[in-house]
């Protein structure tokens, strides 16, 4: 995961401004040159291979925002569709990408979030993708077992022998995860951090720019 010299705070703010922005923009051309300044970013970072499998996901969520709204609407409505979803995923991809967890809640502890709350967003952007591994690896036992779980069809079919052991070992990792909780003192008031944010310069620019940038480009959508 690379990190940025940003404050998670600018770095939420910036994200949820680019989504407003996505929003208002009505025309394929200005959503694929904000596109065209996101992937400049993605290879500055080089987080090429990342977002590309990130792409494996979105991708049919994309094809399927421009099928229904080409077929409800016409064929430009269905372009715009798919890239303003391209687009934002693109945007909170790199905040991800660039926000390790164990900051992230320390940043949303910052602006007055409840730890819970804060703690159950990091933990599954910890333990997702663990499952994930996991649920890969049950799929590639079965297969040596002969069971043929492949394409949507087969996993249909052999759905409880993918998802029963699947459950089992998140029940585990659930169990697991609450003990050492407890005994870490979850939940206990006058918590600390190893490494305080503060707010630099550069975050107050960057949310000053944000800022800037949503009041002049709503300012032209709307006056």
């Amino acid at each position: 995961m690379k990190q940025s010299t940003f404050d998670p705070r600018s770095k939420l703010i910036f994200a949820i401004v680019a989504t407003v922005l996505l929003m208002t923009f009505s025309h394929w051309i200005a959503l694929a040159l904000s596109l065209g300044i996101l992937i400049i970013i993605v290879l500055f970072l080089h987080l090429v291979r990342p977002w590309l499998k990130f792409l494996e996901n979105l991708g049919f969520a994309c094809l399927t925002f421009f099928i229904i709204a080409w077929l409800a609407f016409d064929l430009i409505t269905g372009i715009v569709s798919g890239l303003r979803l391209l687009t934002i995923g693109t945007a909170f991809f790199l905040f991800f990408q660039t926000t390790p967890p164990n900051r992230l809640s320390n940043g949303l502890l910052k602006m007055g979030l409840p730890y819970p709350f804060a703690f159950v967003l990091s933990a599954s952007m910890q333990f997702v993708p663990v499952l994930i591994r996991r649920a890969r690896n049950i799929r590639d036992a079965q297969r040596a077992r002969g069971i043929p779980i492949e394409g949507a069809l087969g996993t249909l079919l052999h759905l409880p022998a993918l998802a029963g052991p699947l459950l089992i070992q998140a029940f585990k990792f659930a169990d697991e995860l609450a003990e050492a909780m407890e005994a870490r003192g979850f939940g206990i008031s006058g918590r600390s951090f190893r490494y305080e944010l503060r707010f630099r310069w550069i975050d107050w620019v960057a949310v000053a720019i944000s800022f800037t940038a949503l009041t002049i480009v709503l300012s032209i959508q709307f006056f």
